[in-house]
Protein backbone atom coordinates (compact mmCIF):
# COMPACT_ATOMS: atom_id res chain seq x y z
CA UNK A 1 0.00 0.00 0.00
CA UNK A 2 1.62 3.13 -1.02
CA UNK A 3 2.08 6.27 1.61
CA UNK A 4 -0.31 8.97 0.65
CA UNK A 5 -0.57 12.33 1.61
CA UNK A 6 -3.47 14.38 3.30
CA UNK A 7 -3.94 18.24 1.99
CA UNK A 8 -5.86 20.48 4.31
CA UNK A 9 -7.16 24.09 4.38
CA UNK A 10 -7.30 25.53 8.12
CA UNK A 11 -9.75 28.19 8.17
CA UNK A 12 -10.28 30.76 11.43
CA UNK A 13 -14.31 31.07 11.54
CA UNK A 14 -15.59 34.78 12.08
CA UNK A 15 -13.01 36.29 11.19
CA UNK A 16 -12.18 38.66 8.12
CA UNK A 17 -10.05 39.10 6.21
CA UNK A 18 -9.68 35.36 6.52
CA UNK A 19 -6.86 33.99 8.49
CA UNK A 20 -5.37 30.67 6.75
CA UNK A 21 -3.54 27.96 5.83
CA UNK A 22 -2.86 24.73 3.87
CA UNK A 23 -1.22 22.10 5.68
CA UNK A 24 0.38 18.67 4.00
CA UNK A 25 0.59 15.65 6.24
CA UNK A 26 0.91 12.02 5.86
CA UNK A 27 -2.67 10.61 6.10
CA UNK A 28 -1.88 7.90 8.45
CA UNK A 29 -1.06 10.94 10.94
CA UNK A 30 -3.31 10.57 14.33
CA UNK A 31 -5.43 13.36 15.39
CA UNK A 32 -2.91 14.02 17.92
CA UNK A 33 -0.58 14.37 15.10
CA UNK A 34 -3.09 17.32 13.30
CA UNK A 35 -3.57 19.25 16.86
CA UNK A 36 0.07 19.86 16.66
CA UNK A 37 0.26 20.52 12.92
CA UNK A 38 -2.22 23.42 13.27
CA UNK A 39 -1.04 24.88 16.42
CA UNK A 40 2.25 25.42 14.65
CA UNK A 41 0.61 26.46 11.26
CA UNK A 42 -1.29 28.97 12.66
CA UNK A 43 0.59 30.16 15.05
CA UNK A 44 -0.91 29.15 18.45
CA UNK A 45 1.24 28.05 21.81
CA UNK A 46 -0.64 25.20 22.62
CA UNK A 47 -1.43 26.26 25.93
CA UNK A 48 -5.01 25.53 26.03
CA UNK A 49 -7.56 22.74 25.71
CA UNK A 50 -8.88 21.49 22.25
CA UNK A 51 -11.16 19.23 20.48
CA UNK A 52 -12.05 18.21 16.90
CA UNK A 53 -15.08 17.56 16.16
CA UNK A 54 -16.06 15.17 12.64
CA UNK A 55 -18.17 12.40 11.45
CA UNK A 56 -16.91 8.80 11.66
CA UNK A 57 -17.45 5.93 9.33
CA UNK A 58 -16.37 3.34 11.73
CA UNK A 59 -16.85 2.38 14.95
CA UNK A 60 -13.75 2.74 16.88
CA UNK A 61 -14.89 1.26 20.30
CA UNK A 62 -12.54 2.14 23.73
CA UNK A 63 -10.56 4.11 20.99
CA UNK A 64 -13.20 6.42 20.16
CA UNK A 65 -11.95 9.38 22.04
CA UNK A 66 -8.23 8.19 22.07
CA UNK A 67 -6.38 10.97 19.65
CA UNK A 68 -3.39 9.08 19.27
CA UNK A 69 -5.56 5.76 18.23
CA UNK A 70 -7.22 7.63 15.05
CA UNK A 71 -5.92 8.83 12.06
CA UNK A 72 -6.43 11.60 9.57
CA UNK A 73 -7.58 9.27 7.08
CA UNK A 74 -10.18 7.83 9.64
CA UNK A 75 -12.43 10.87 10.27
CA UNK A 76 -11.30 12.54 6.59
CA UNK A 77 -11.04 9.93 4.32
CA UNK A 78 -11.73 11.60 0.69
CA UNK A 79 -11.83 14.71 -0.81
CA UNK A 80 -14.40 17.74 0.45
CA UNK A 81 -15.00 15.81 3.74
CA UNK A 82 -14.58 18.49 6.46
CA UNK A 83 -14.20 18.85 10.12
CA UNK A 84 -14.42 21.40 12.90
CA UNK A 85 -11.31 21.96 15.03
CA UNK A 86 -11.78 24.05 18.54
CA UNK A 87 -8.99 25.46 20.63
CA UNK A 88 -8.95 27.68 23.63
CA UNK A 89 -12.58 27.01 25.04
CA UNK A 90 -12.64 30.62 26.69
CA UNK A 91 -11.88 32.11 23.70
CA UNK A 92 -13.34 29.36 21.68
CA UNK A 93 -11.48 29.79 18.38
CA UNK A 94 -13.54 27.35 15.48
CA UNK A 95 -11.34 26.17 12.73
CA UNK A 96 -12.57 25.13 9.57
CA UNK A 97 -10.80 21.77 7.96
CA UNK A 98 -11.29 21.01 4.52
CA UNK A 99 -9.91 17.93 2.37
CA UNK A 100 -8.35 19.64 -0.55
CA UNK A 101 -6.51 16.65 -2.09
CA UNK A 102 -5.09 13.27 -1.10
CA UNK A 103 -2.47 12.78 -2.91
CA UNK A 104 1.30 10.38 -3.26
CA UNK A 105 3.99 12.19 -1.17
CA UNK A 106 6.36 14.45 -3.52
CA UNK A 107 10.15 13.19 -3.91
CA UNK A 108 12.77 15.39 -1.71
CA UNK A 109 9.57 16.89 0.35
CA UNK A 110 9.55 16.56 3.67
CA UNK A 111 5.97 16.32 5.80
CA UNK A 112 4.36 17.74 7.70
CA UNK A 113 4.78 20.97 5.49
CA UNK A 114 2.67 24.48 4.84
CA UNK A 115 2.36 25.68 1.38
CA UNK A 116 0.43 28.68 1.33
CA UNK A 117 -1.41 30.88 4.01
CA UNK A 118 -2.83 34.48 4.47
CA UNK A 119 -2.49 36.77 7.93
CA UNK A 120 -0.79 36.44 11.02
CA UNK A 121 -2.96 34.26 14.07
CA UNK A 122 -4.44 35.91 16.52
CA UNK A 123 -2.32 36.55 20.11
CA UNK A 124 -2.96 34.03 22.59
CA UNK A 125 -6.43 34.96 25.41
CA UNK A 126 -7.14 38.32 23.51
CA UNK A 127 -10.54 37.42 23.87
CA UNK A 128 -11.75 35.56 20.67
CA UNK A 129 -12.84 37.00 17.62
CA UNK A 130 -14.23 40.01 19.51
CA UNK A 131 -11.67 40.54 21.57
CA UNK A 132 -9.44 40.42 18.40
CA UNK A 133 -11.54 43.17 16.90
CA UNK A 134 -11.36 45.42 19.49
CA UNK A 135 -7.48 44.61 19.70
CA UNK A 136 -6.91 46.00 16.26
CA UNK A 137 -9.41 48.97 16.68
CA UNK A 138 -7.18 50.05 19.65
CA UNK A 139 -3.94 49.26 17.30
CA UNK A 140 -5.53 51.73 14.38
CA UNK A 141 -6.31 54.12 16.93
CA UNK A 142 -2.60 54.16 19.13
CA UNK A 143 -4.09 56.42 21.89
CA UNK A 144 -5.59 55.97 25.33
CA UNK A 145 -5.14 53.53 28.15
CA UNK A 146 -5.90 50.96 25.67
CA UNK A 147 -3.26 51.13 23.99
CA UNK A 148 -0.91 51.78 26.74
CA UNK A 149 -2.10 48.10 28.21
CA UNK A 150 -1.01 47.15 24.39
CA UNK A 151 2.14 48.81 24.71
CA UNK A 152 2.80 47.20 28.37
CA UNK A 153 1.64 43.60 27.16
CA UNK A 154 4.31 43.90 24.26
CA UNK A 155 1.10 43.11 21.66
CA UNK A 156 2.07 46.63 20.18
CA UNK A 157 4.12 44.94 17.45
CA UNK A 158 1.72 42.45 16.57
CA UNK A 159 1.07 42.85 12.72
CA UNK A 160 -2.14 41.16 12.13
CA UNK A 161 -1.42 41.14 8.30
CA UNK A 162 2.26 38.68 8.27
CA UNK A 163 2.83 35.36 7.77
CA UNK A 164 5.84 33.86 6.78
CA UNK A 165 6.13 30.32 5.08
CA UNK A 166 9.63 29.71 5.05
CA UNK A 167 9.18 30.35 9.09
CA UNK A 168 6.11 28.32 9.64
CA UNK A 169 8.22 25.51 7.83
CA UNK A 170 11.10 25.14 9.93
CA UNK A 171 8.97 25.33 12.92
CA UNK A 172 7.13 22.40 11.71
CA UNK A 173 10.77 20.71 11.57
CA UNK A 174 11.85 21.25 14.27
CA UNK A 175 8.66 21.09 16.42
CA UNK A 176 9.15 17.19 18.08
CA UNK A 177 4.98 16.61 18.37
CA UNK A 178 4.52 17.81 14.63
CA UNK A 179 7.11 16.15 12.72
CA UNK A 180 6.81 13.15 15.11
CA UNK A 181 4.90 11.29 12.19
CA UNK A 182 7.57 13.28 8.95
CA UNK A 183 7.61 9.61 7.60
CA UNK A 184 5.35 7.18 6.11
CA UNK A 185 4.00 4.66 8.30
CA UNK A 186 6.05 1.05 8.08
CA UNK A 187 3.44 -0.54 6.49
CA UNK A 188 2.86 2.07 3.86
CA UNK A 189 6.36 2.39 2.26
CA UNK A 190 6.99 1.62 -0.61
CA UNK A 191 8.24 -1.88 -1.44
CA UNK A 192 10.31 -3.36 -4.97
CA UNK A 193 10.84 -6.69 -5.27
CA UNK A 194 12.95 -8.09 -7.88
CA UNK A 195 11.50 -11.88 -9.02
CA UNK A 196 14.34 -14.54 -8.98
CA UNK A 197 16.31 -15.02 -11.89
CA UNK A 198 16.44 -18.84 -11.22
CA UNK A 199 14.79 -21.49 -8.96
CA UNK A 200 14.73 -20.80 -5.36
CA UNK A 201 17.23 -23.46 -3.26
CA UNK A 202 17.50 -24.32 0.55
CA UNK A 203 20.22 -22.47 0.19
CA UNK A 204 18.59 -19.23 -0.80
CA UNK A 205 15.93 -19.75 1.49
CA UNK A 206 18.51 -20.66 4.83
CA UNK A 207 16.54 -23.89 5.06
CA UNK A 208 18.82 -26.70 6.28
CA UNK A 209 18.07 -30.05 4.55
CA UNK A 210 19.68 -33.49 7.14
CA UNK A 211 21.00 -35.67 3.83
CA UNK A 212 21.42 -38.44 6.06
CA UNK A 213 17.90 -38.68 6.70
CA UNK A 214 16.51 -37.23 3.37
CA UNK A 215 16.11 -38.96 0.41
CA UNK A 216 16.85 -37.21 -2.87
CA UNK A 217 12.95 -36.43 -3.62
CA UNK A 218 12.41 -35.47 -0.05
CA UNK A 219 14.83 -32.93 -0.21
CA UNK A 220 13.40 -31.52 -3.56
CA UNK A 221 9.99 -31.53 -2.20
CA UNK A 222 11.46 -29.74 0.82
CA UNK A 223 13.24 -27.14 -1.54
CA UNK A 224 10.61 -26.48 -3.65
CA UNK A 225 7.72 -25.56 -0.59
CA UNK A 226 10.53 -23.17 0.77
CA UNK A 227 10.65 -21.38 -2.56
CA UNK A 228 6.69 -21.38 -2.89
CA UNK A 229 6.62 -19.76 0.50
CA UNK A 230 9.35 -17.06 0.00
CA UNK A 231 7.97 -16.70 -3.45
CA UNK A 232 4.58 -15.99 -1.81
CA UNK A 233 5.68 -13.49 0.50
CA UNK A 234 7.50 -11.52 -1.97
CA UNK A 235 4.77 -11.44 -4.38
CA UNK A 236 1.83 -11.00 -2.79
CA UNK A 237 1.51 -7.74 -1.58
CA UNK A 238 -1.94 -7.54 -0.22
CA UNK A 239 -1.36 -10.61 1.80
CA UNK A 240 0.90 -8.29 3.56
CA UNK A 241 -1.41 -5.65 4.01
CA UNK A 242 -3.78 -7.18 5.56
CA UNK A 243 -1.10 -9.07 7.93
CA UNK A 244 -0.06 -5.22 8.30
CA UNK A 245 -4.18 -4.77 9.03
CA UNK A 246 -4.17 -7.57 11.56
CA UNK A 247 -1.22 -6.75 14.22
CA UNK A 248 -2.83 -3.30 14.08
CA UNK A 249 -6.10 -5.21 15.18
CA UNK A 250 -3.74 -6.96 18.13
CA UNK A 251 -2.14 -3.75 19.29
CA UNK A 252 -5.93 -2.61 19.86
CA UNK A 253 -7.04 -5.18 21.44
CA UNK A 254 -3.63 -5.13 24.03
CA UNK A 255 -5.11 -1.04 24.40
CA UNK A 256 -8.14 -2.40 25.06
CA UNK A 257 -6.47 -5.22 28.11
CA UNK A 258 -4.62 -2.56 29.77
CA UNK A 259 -7.73 -0.33 30.13
CA UNK A 260 -9.31 -3.69 31.52
CA UNK A 261 -6.57 -3.94 34.12
CA UNK A 262 -6.59 -0.45 34.76
CA UNK A 263 -9.75 -0.05 35.99
CA UNK A 264 -9.61 -3.47 37.82
CA UNK A 265 -6.98 -1.84 39.65
CA UNK A 266 -8.42 1.17 40.59
CA UNK A 267 -11.60 -0.48 41.78
CA UNK A 268 -9.50 -3.23 43.53
CA UNK A 269 -7.41 -0.37 45.47
CA UNK A 270 -10.50 1.40 46.61
CA UNK A 271 -12.01 -1.66 48.43
CA UNK A 272 -9.08 -3.34 49.91
CA UNK A 273 -7.03 -0.04 50.37
CA UNK A 274 -4.12 -1.58 49.17
CA UNK A 275 -0.86 0.05 47.74
CA UNK A 276 -0.20 0.46 44.48
CA UNK A 277 3.00 -2.13 44.76
CA UNK A 278 0.92 -4.29 46.81
CA UNK A 279 -0.86 -4.81 43.52
CA UNK A 280 1.63 -4.70 41.43
CA UNK A 281 2.54 -8.00 43.22
CA UNK A 282 -0.90 -9.64 42.88
CA UNK A 283 -1.00 -8.81 39.21
CA UNK A 284 2.67 -10.21 38.47
CA UNK A 285 1.53 -13.41 40.31
CA UNK A 286 -1.98 -14.15 39.15
CA UNK A 287 -2.21 -12.40 35.40
CA UNK A 288 -1.34 -13.94 32.78
CA UNK A 289 -1.18 -12.94 28.95
CA UNK A 290 -3.82 -15.99 28.42
CA UNK A 291 -5.97 -14.69 31.25
CA UNK A 292 -6.22 -11.44 29.83
CA UNK A 293 -7.25 -12.15 26.46
CA UNK A 294 -9.62 -14.63 28.00
CA UNK A 295 -11.44 -11.62 29.84
CA UNK A 296 -11.30 -9.67 26.50
CA UNK A 297 -12.90 -12.88 24.46
CA UNK A 298 -15.95 -13.07 27.61
CA UNK A 299 -16.46 -9.07 27.32
CA UNK A 300 -16.89 -9.14 23.52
Amino acid sequence: MEPTVHQLKVTLQEISPPIWRRIHLYSHTPLSGLHAVIQVAMGWDDSHLWELAARYERNYGSQAGNPDAVTVADVLPEVGRGAGYVYDFGDHWVHGITVEKIHRPAKNTHYPRCSAGNRACPPEDCGGPEGYYNLLRVKRHRKGWKYQQLREWGLHKYDPAAFDRDEVNRQLSDDPKACRYHLPAPWQREVVVSPPRRPLTPADTGQVVDHQQSGPHDELQESESAAEVVNALTTDLPSVAEAADAVLDALDKVDEARALLGAALRAEQKASGATANQLAERVRGAMSRPLVLKALKDRD
